[in-house]
C-alpha cells in the first residue's frame, strides 16, 4: 500500500510516514525471536519461565481449535509439519513479554477493573449485552481452567492490553487527502499482456552430433547413474518379544489393582447454581431458602432468569474442583439430592447451590478388563526385554564386534538389500522390495561409508536398527548412446528457452526505449510471425474478479505507465510481458472504502511501530527460546507413531 503513496502519488505525508517508520525501528531495533537457551525451559522472558507443559499445554488448545476448523486430517503431526508448534511458542513468549513489560512498568489490574473488564467482554454476553455467567463458566472449562486460574489469565489479558492500548492510542499514520485516497481507491489501470510459452518456439534449426555432444558433455550431471549399495541390517522392535511373555493370574490381579483408578466412574452430582453479585442479596436468598422458598423460585426472583438455565449435568468432584474450587465442591458433594449450600464467596460474586442428581460411583470388574490389563503387561515385559537387547547390542559394540556377530551372538536376523540407490530403486528402474519399514533408514545407508564401526539407530514405535554397507556401486556417467534421447530432448528444450528469451528480450529493450512510448506491444513485427497474441487488460486495485493472475496484477501495480516488465510464466514454459499504458482515476470513492482505507493505513503503520516494540522486548527483558527443548517438547506431543 504505502508503494502506491510512494510511486504514484509523491505526496508529502509518504516520505514522512517511511521516515517514521525508519526512525522507529533504528531506536528500538529488532531482536532475534528464535535465539537459544541452556536449560530445560521453552523459554525464558525477563525473569520469568515458560515451561515444557505450558507449552504442551497452549499447543493442545490451539491445536484443538485449528482441528475445529480444518477438520480431523489435520493432526498433530501435520500441524507440527507445518510449523504450528513454531508459531504457538513465539506467540506465548511475545506474550509474556508483554506481560513481563507491563508489570515492570506498574501497571496493576485491580478487582474492581477485572470485574468490569469481564462483564464487557463480548463473548460472555447474551445478545442485549447482560453477562452471561453460565457462558463464561463454560469458556473457561473449555480452556481447561478453573475459574480462579481463567480470572488470572483475563487479569494478564486485561494489563497487556492496557500497556498495548497505551502505546497504539497515540499512534497514528499522518492524515492523508481525501483526493489522495480517491486516487488510490478508484484506480484502475490498463496493460498489454503478451505471453511467449517457450514450447511454441519452432524456429529451433536441426541438431547437429556436434551439437548433441556438447550438450552432452556440458551436462554431465543429468546424465550420470546413480550410486547403487548393497547394506546389512538387523531390526529389532518390543513386537518381537511380546508373545513370548505368559502372565499370570496373580500379576493380572496386581495390575488392576494398582489401575483401579483408571477403571473407576466417580461419583457426580449434578446441580444448579445462582451467583449474585452482593452479599446482602445472597444473604436475602439463603435466608428465603431456609423459610422454604424453592431454589428455582429463589432464582427467578434474584436474577430474572429460568433456573433451567443454570442448572448442570452430572459432574466428579475432581470436574467441580477445578472450576471451582475445593471449597465448593466439598459442599456440593456434603449435600443430599434436593438440598442447598450456604452462601460461598468467590471474586465473582456469591455462590448458592442446589444439588439435583447423585450418580453413584462404579468400578468395571477386573474380567471385564482382564485383556486389556495382559495386553499391556506383555507390552510393558516386552518393552524391558527389548532394552535388555539393545543393551547387549551395545555391549557387543564397545567389545568391537562386527554387525554380523551381533546378529548372531543375540540371534538377531541379518537381512542384506542389494544394489539399491538413495531413493531405493534397484538398477532395473523398479523399488527393492527389500527395503524395511523404517523412517530415514536409506538417509543413514547413504551416509555409511565401508568399513564403518556399526551404530544402534532409534526408530519409531519402539524399533532399533543397525546396519553396514557391504558394497558400493560409484555413480558414473551414462554413455551417450544410452541417454541419447534424453540428451535430445534437453536440447530441443534448451533451444526453445533460448529463443523465448531473446524475443522476449527484444521487445523488452524495444519498448523500453523512449521512442517506443506511444506504440502497441501488438504492433511489434515479430508478434504475427510468431503466433502471439497481446491481450488488453483494465484491472483495479483489488483484482476482485481476478480478471489477471495474481503475479501479473502485481507486475501492473508495481510498474510506471510506459513501462515493461518480463515475468516469469507461472507454468514455466517461457515468459509474460506485461506493459502499463494508463492509468484511470474515478471520481469518488465509495465512503465505507475511503473509511476501510484509512483504517488500513492506519494499522499496517500500527504492525510495523508494534512489530518494532516487540523486538525492543526480545533485547531488553530478554526473551530467548531453547529450539532444542521446544524440538524436544514437540516430539513428544506428536506421540510414538506406528509404521
Amino acid at each position: 500500500m504505502f508503494e502506491f503513496f510512494r510511486k504514484g502519488v509523491a505526496s508529502w505525508f509518504a516520505g514522512l510516514l517511511l521516515a517514521l517508520l525508519i526512525a522507529s525501528f533504528a531506536l528500538w531495533g529488532i531482536g532475534d525471536p528464535m535465539s537459544t537457551l541452556g536449560s530445560s525451559e521453552i523459554a525464558e522472558v525477563g525473569d520469568e519461565k515458560i515451561t515444557p507443559n505450558d507449552f504442551a499445554r497452549s499447543f493442545e488448545n490451539e491445536w484443538q481449535q485449528s482441528q475445529q476448523r480444518f477438520g480431523q486430517s489435520f493432526t498433530k503431526e501435520l500441524a507440527i509439519q507445518f510449523g504450528f508448534g513454531t508459531q504457538v511458542v513465539t506467540r506465548m513468549a511475545e506474550l509474556k513479554g508483554y506481560d513481563v513489560e507491563a508489570k515492570n512498568l506498574g501497571l496493576r489490574v485491580t478487582d474492581e477493573d477485572l470485574r468490569n473488564y469481564i462483564i464487557s467482554f463480548p463473548a460472555f454476553q447474551n445478545a442485549d449485552g447482560s453477562f452471561n455467567r453460565i457462558q463464561f463458566e463454560q469458556i473457561a472449562r473449555y480452556q481447561g481452567s478453573s475459574i480462579s486460574e481463567f480470572e488470572e489469565t483475563m487479569r494478564s489479558d486485561l494489563a497487556r492490553k492496557q500497556l498495548i492500548d497505551s502505546i497504539m492510542n497515540n499512534i497514528k499514520a499522518p492524515d492523508i487527502s481525501t483526493d489522495t485516497l480517491n486516487k488510490y481507491i478508484t484506480e484502475k489501470r490498463v496493460a498489454e499482456i503478451l505471453t511467449i510459452p517457450a514450447s511454441t518456439m519452432t524456429a529451433i534449426g536441426q541438431y547437429t552430433d556436434e551439437d548433441i555432444q556438447k550438450q552432452y558433455d556440458d551436462n554431465n550431471a543429468n546424465y550420470m547413474a546413480p550410486e547403487y549399495r548393497d547394506v546389512s541390517y538387523f531390526e529389532v522392535s518390543a513386537s518381537d518379544y511380546k508373545d513370548q511373555f505368559e502372565i499370570t493370574e496373580e500379576e493380572g490381579l496386581a495390575s488392576y489393582e494398582a489401575r483401579i483408578t483408571e477403571f473407576t466412574n466417580e461419583e457426580q452430582r449434578g446441580f444448579i447454581q445462582m451467583l449474585l453479585d452482593d452479599e446482602t442479596a445472597a444473604n436475602v436468598a439463603y435466608t428465603e431458602l431456609q423459610n422454604g422458598k424453592v431454589f428455582e423460585e429463589v432464582v427467578m426472583d434474584q436474577t430474572g432468569e429460568d433456573a433451567s438455565e443454570y442448572e448442570f449435568e452430572a459432574q466428579s468432584y475432581t470436574d467441580i474442583t477445578e472450576v471451582y474450587g475445593e471449597e465448593v465442591a466439598d459442599q456440593i458433594f456434603a449435600l443430599a439430592q434436593g438440598q442447598h449450600t450456604e452462601v460461598i464467596e468467590t471474586a465473582l460474586g456469591f455462590y448458592l447451590f442446589k444439588s439435583t442428581t447423585i450418580t453413584e460411583g462404579s468400578s468395571e470388574s477386573y474380567d471385564d478388563v482382564k485383556e486389556t490389563i495382559i495386553a499391556d503387561l506383555k507390552d510393558e515385559n516386552a518393552l524391558e526385554r527389548l532394552y535388555e537387547v539393545t543393551d547387549s547390542i551395545e555391549d557387543e559394540l564397545a567389545a568391537g564386534a562386527p554387525l554380523n556377530e551381533i546378529a548372531d551372538a543375540l540371534s538377531l536376523n541379518l537381512r542384506q538389500i542389494k544394489n539399491v540407490n538413495s531413493e531405493g530403486i534397484t538398477p532395473d528402474g523398479t523399488a527393492s522390495n527389500d527395503l524395511p519399514l523404517i523412517v530415514d533408514f536409506l538417509t543413514q545407508a547413504f551416509q555409511a561409508q565401508i568399513g564403518d564401526e556399526p551404530e544402534l539407530f532409534e526408530g519409531i514405535a519402539n524399533k532399533f536398527y543397525m546396519l553396514s554397507v557391504d558394497n558400493i556401486v560409484d555413480s558414473k556417467l551414462r554413455d551417450l548412446e544410452d541417454v541419447r534421447e534424453a540428451v535430445i530432448a534437453d536440447w530441443t528444450q534448451g533451444r526453445r528457452e533460448t529463443l523465448a528469451t531473446e524475443l522476449a528480450t527484444k521487445i523488452t529493450d524495444q519498448y523500453s526505449a523512449a521512442e517506443s512510448a506511444d506504440k502497441l506491444l501488438a504492433d511489434f513485427q515479430d508478434i504475427e510471425s510468431n503466433n502471439l497474441t497481446v491481450n488488453t487488460v483494465t484491472v483495479d486495485r483489488e483484482n476482485i474478479e481476478n480478471n489477471v493472475a495474481a503475479n501479473i496484477h502485481a507486475s501492473i501495480y508495481n510498474q510506471e505507465v510506459g513501462s515493461i516488465e518480463t515475468i516469469p510464466a507461472a507454468d514455466n514454459d517461457g515468459f509474460v510481458l506485461v506493459r502499463v499504458t494508463d492509468r484511470i482515476f474515478g471520481d469518488n470513492a465509495d465512503e465505507t472504502k475511503l473509511t476501510q482505507t484509512i483504517q488500513s493505513v492506519n494499522g499496517a503503520y500500527q504492525a510495523d511501530i508494534m512489530g518494532a516494540f516487540t523486538g525492543y522486548l526480545y533485547k531488553s527483558l530478554p526473551i530467548t527460546i531453547n529450539d532444542q527443548v521446544v524440538s524436544d517438547t514437540l516430539q513428544v506431543i506428536a506421540g510414538p507413531v506406528d509404521q
